[in-house]
């Protein structure tokens, strides 16, 4: 029987003597054995990330999520690292997740990791995500000049179950010191470009399996297509272009995991007040599409 150092060096291609046959690693993320299996491919990571990611941090960050990929391949798990690294995202399971297909480990960019990308553009000032509920202060009135077109303001002075049901999604930038068109997406246009574009999703229907993404954490996909619609409106890098490329490769892949975190903030993790700012020096935070929790979409705005 192969031992672990074995498997390993098969899937990496240092292994001189082929193996009959690749084997999943269930010992893999263990102490002392997901630390030296990293440590050995730390240079093929490190040299794939952009200059301005902390090196150590992006490896502490790649340890951590080993033990929840003890099921998958050697080398399914070096070759989603490597896409993480490539993009500079972080597999936190906010810019982007690592997520295991039965035995095959696969990179899965998250909303967050596509404002990251916005934000390396130099004439992209601040990009904003929000979500807006049915008690909330808003108005929306297209005709009006930027800003006074869009406003929001979330109701602090109700609980949670008080201000209602999320209903809308939106997000905007802000560029060269102006604000870009908001992006707004209803319920009913999430569904229609899950229904759409979504080969995961069809995938999983007809296989009568409602595993996709868009089964297990609609919310999440939502949010994930408003910012992939204001990606349209935005100045876009060939690095951002890519990413979506592959986003899209993946729902055309495979259908998505049994389980992605992500559903509507708690109030307490939303931005302010929610009302528009012009943009400062420093970066905002933006409201994550998780019920309190950081987690994820697929096809033309997925």
């Amino acid at each position: 029987m192969s031992s672990l150092k074995d498997r390993v060096a098969q899937a990496s291609g240092a292994a001189d003597e082929p193996q009959p046959e690749q084997q999943p690693v269930t010992d893999l993320a263990v102490g002392d054995s997901a630390r030296q299996w990293l440590q050995r491919r730390t240079t093929y990571f490190t040299d794939a990330l952009p200059r301005h990611i902390d090196q150590a941090h992006f490896m502490a960050v790649a340890q951590a999520v080993l033990p929840n990929l003890t099921k998958c391949t050697p080398a399914s798990i070096h070759q989603s690292l490597l896409a993480c690294a490539r993009f500079g995202l972080e597999p936190d399971g906010r810019q982007a997740a690592i997520i295991p297909y039965g035995d095959t480990a696969t990179f899965q960019p998250m909303y967050e990791g596509y404002i990251e990308l916005m934000y390396r553009h130099p004439r992209i000032d601040s990009v904003h995500f929000g979500w807006i509920r049915e008690n909330d202060q808003w108005d929306y009135t297209p005709t009006e000049p930027s800003p006074r077109d869009f406003f929001h303001k979330p109701r602090v002075d109700l609980s949670e179950d008080e201000r209602g049901a999320v209903i809308l999604a939106y997000a905007f930038a802000w560029i060269d010191g102006r604000r870009s068109q908001v992006i707004i997406l209803n319920r009913q246009q999430a569904t229609q470009i899950r229904d759409k574009y979504s080969k995961a999703y069809k995938n999983a229907e007809r296989k009568n399996t409602r595993d996709s993404a868009w089964h297990t954490d609609f919310d999440a996909m939502w949010a994930k297509s408003a910012v992939r619609r204001l990606v349209k409106v935005v100045p876009t890098s060939t690095e951002l272009a890519e990413l979506i490329q592959s986003d899209d490769d993946l729902d055309d892949s495979q259908s998505a995991p049994p389980v992605i975190r992500g559903t509507v903030i708690a109030r307490e993790d939303q931005p302010g007040t929610g009302e528009q700012q012009a943009p400062s020096a420093s970066r905002p935070s933006t409201a994550q599409p998780g019920s309190g929790v950081r987690g994820p979409e697929g096809g033309e705005e997925q």
